[in-house]
């Protein structure tokens, strides 16, 4: 079975004063609508949490199934080959590099149309892809990368198994709140990995010896994508919005009551009761009802007429 794991670098959020120390100055721009890109310049970088667990699960797999092969890819520039070595330093068979200068900020969208090419090429099985990155948290390349090949996708996968005489993976999921999902997924297929993952250490000798080992370069060309298809992204960021606490009126005080008391009622004023709404009619009723009800807590906003 082919294996093709998605390995990103995202900049690091757990920034330590050594590091801020021994790096060159912070600089991060202005982000503008038409770009989620900035000046990253001097910030610390690291593997995506959740392609790390990815490739742990293919590890996996391979420890299982000795006829398994896993070739690691990423897209972005020179740098990046540091994570692919690592990758066959603990047991990858394979590593690519994607690149192409005349991408400068490369969308979801157009990392799925060249990881989708290179896994078309390569007759995989198997792609293992993290269910969202750090730095957008975009969680689309997954989906779109699905969708571009034509096979099954499943998100937000925790454990994998291979089940050879039926041609499936069995999965667990996380679907939240502490409760796990198991179900049955055909191959080939995408799974979406969600977690941190911890890579193995990799033997001294097998450090070295990844060091010269040899990684693919491919462009957009050697995998047959034209720049004009690359740069038809459906997708447009159209503006940003930062998420602002909803503002909660305090009723006013007694003035009689002594400060304590004064305080203590300030602070319940924030806490609201919890009630609950009986809904009944018909369906087309209860939707129209939720709808008002949605509209009325501020949970939807109502689009301005043309």
């Amino acid at each position: 079975m082919k294996i093709i794991v998605c390995l990103k670098e995202v900049i690091d959020p757990t920034l330590s004063l050594d590091n801020v120390l021994r790096s060159k100055p912070l600089m991060v721009s202005r982000v503008y609508p038409e770009s989620t890109e900035g000046n990253h310049s001097g910030l610390p970088r690291r593997l995506n949490p959740s392609d790390a667990a990815a490739l742990a699960l293919a590890l996996n797999l391979k420890a299982v199934n000795s006829d398994t092969e896993i070739t690691a890819v990423s897209i972005g520039p020179a740098r990046v080959e540091s994570y692919l070595r690592n990758a066959l330093a603990i047991s990858a068979d394979k590593a690519v590099l994607i690149r192409d200068e005349e991408l400068d900020a490369i969308t979801p969208y157009q990392k799925a149309i060249l990881l989708a090419a290179f896994a078309s090429l390569s007759g995989a099985d198997l792609v293992l892809t993290g269910v969202k990155s750090l730095d957008t948290a975009n969680g689309q390349v997954g989906p779109w990368l699905a969708a571009r090949l034509g096979f099954l996708c499943v998100c937000d996968a925790v454990g994998i198994e291979l089940d050879a005489e039926q041609n499936s993976v069995i999965l667990i999921r996380d679907i939240g709140r502490g409760e796990r999902e198991k179900l049955r997924c055909p191959l080939p297929a995408v799974v979406a990995v969600k977690g941190e993952g911890k890579l193995p250490y990799a033997p001294l000798d097998k450090l070295i010896d990844s060091q010269s080992g040899e990684i693919a370069l491919l462009t957009s060309a050697d995998l047959g994508i034209s720049l004009v298809e690359l740069k038809n992204d459906p997708v447009k960021i159209t503006d940003l919005t930062f998420p602002r606490p909803r503002p909660v009126k305090a009723p006013p005080l007694d003035s009689s009551l002594p400060a304590f008391y004064r305080i203590l009622q300030l602070l319940e004023g924030g806490i609201s009761k919890r009630k609950g709404t009986i809904l009944q009619g018909s369906p087309d009723e209860l939707a129209e009802q939720l709808y008002q009800l949605f509209l009325s807590e501020g949970v939807l906003k109502k689009a301005p007429s043309s």
